[in-house]
């Protein structure tokens, strides 16, 4: 659907680790353009769709290599 981003779990049995990456930054550039406040349930949705890929991020060792800026991300991931 246009101006959504696509589900990272849609079937797939495993995502490869440019996947998961990919649909990280594009949750969490969605997400610092959601105003919390005004939309809260898109808000909690991008939110959890980030602790979706948590798993996927760290067992590709990509949180091992990046540092993540943005204070809320990191505590959604545990970063």
């Amino acid at each position: 659907m246009p101006g959504q981003a696509p589900s990272p779990m849609g079937g797939s049995q495993g995502i490869s680790p440019v996947s998961a990456l990919a649909s990280f930054v594009t949750y969490v550039k969605a997400l610092e353009a959601i105003d919390r406040h005004h939309f809260p349930d898109e808000y909690a949705i991008h939110s959890d769709r980030i602790r979706e890929l948590r798993p996927f991020l760290r067992a590709h060792g990509i949180l091992d290599v990046m540092a993540i800026k943005n204070p809320e991300v990191a505590a959604l991931i545990g970063a």
